[in-house]
């Protein structure tokens, strides 16, 4: 029996939707609007049919016939030639791996190409081995409340003193205590600069770094995980933090311009990357000429025993 379509009418909805499908998942997506339902070819009972093919992606629909569901459709790139059918890649990528528009849009081809991503996607995956998958579990369990990923990491504010913070600069929601080091203090932070935490969290760094870079910088922080994103973005909203944003996304394809950034900086996050010569290919992509990199991280510094070679042991 095919899933229910699930309406969406703003961003939240969306990053959840979509972070809650594994990355060898396919999400499918229909922008529509009453007003252009007359010559859709393409419309919610061609969704029901997707939904229920062999593939069955989770579907979703977006009401571009409403104020939010209009501002969702611009932030994500809609155009007006309604309707839009969009496949997703399920996780924390947003990159758009098919589209169609208008008349274009047909059931069987769209049925077709889920199946095909679906291959692509499960091929992709078994490559890491589920590395990915088991470290956005174990981190969204740290912000549900569940098991710390580091097991019993001790109290949060003892390990930010013993790695260089001073307590008044921590925005206490936001520390979690996953950090193994100070990525700001060899950062340098000037006012005006624009900077990029990769695997920001909760967004510990990203509140200080706000504060370093003043109201005419920008500090953007990217994480894979939806429910980390959701409570940073929470902390700025209640906090009134302006020149902070959080985006859903891998640090392998990040959601940032080319040649835009004066700083990266990463704390305790490159090491869990089953792709790192793609993380410092993005790092390159996306910073300035001049720019600079600051990471705190850990090394293996010798062979892994095979008794710690577990998912979990990849995920701390």
């Amino acid at each position: 029996m095919a899933a229910a379509v699930i309406p969406i009418s703003d961003k939240k909805s969306f990053d959840h939707e979509v972070g809650a499908v594994s990355a060898e998942g396919v999400v499918c997506v229909l922008f529509s609007a009453e007003w252009a339902s007359s010559k859709a070819s393409f419309g919610m009972a061609e969704l029901q049919q997707v939904s229920a093919s062999s593939s069955q992606p989770r579907c979703l629909s977006v009401d571009m016939g409403t104020d939010e569901g209009e501002e969702l459709a611009l932030d994500l790139g809609i155009s007006n030639t309604l309707p839009v059918v969009r496949l997703y890649q399920g996780g924390g990528n947003k990159e758009v791996s098919y589209e169609c528009q208008g008349g274009q849009c047909d059931v069987k081809e769209v049925s077709e190409k889920v199946a095909m991503l679906k291959r692509k996607f499960s091929a992709t995956g078994d490559a890491d081995g589920g590395v990915r998958s088991a470290v956005r579990s174990a981190y969204a369990a740290t912000v549900a409340g569940g098991t710390h990923v580091l097991g019993e990491a001790g109290d949060p504010s003892k390990r930010a003193d013993l790695l260089g913070y001073n307590e008044d600069d921590v925005t206490k929601s936001a520390d979690l205590g996953l950090g193994c080091g100070n990525p700001l203090i060899p950062a340098k932070l000037q006012p005006g600069e624009i900077v990029v935490d990769l695997g920001s969290g909760a967004g510990m760094d990203c509140f200080i770094a706000a504060k370093e870079v003043g109201s005419t910088g920008h500090v953007i922080g990217v994480d894979m995980t939806p429910e980390m994103i959701s409570k940073a973005r929470t902390t700025a909203r209640n906090d009134q933090v302006k020149n902070v944003s959080f985006r859903l996304g891998e640090i392998e394809h990040l959601p940032v311009g080319d040649a835009v950034v004066n700083c990266v900086i990463s704390n305790c996050v490159i090491n869990l990357s089953p792709d790192k010569g793609q993380v410092y290919g993005e790092m390159n992509r996306i910073l300035v000429p001049g720019g600079r990199i600051s990471i705190a991280d850990v090394l293996r510094t010798e062979d892994i025993p095979e008794e710690l070679k577990t998912l979990q042991s990849y995920a701390c």
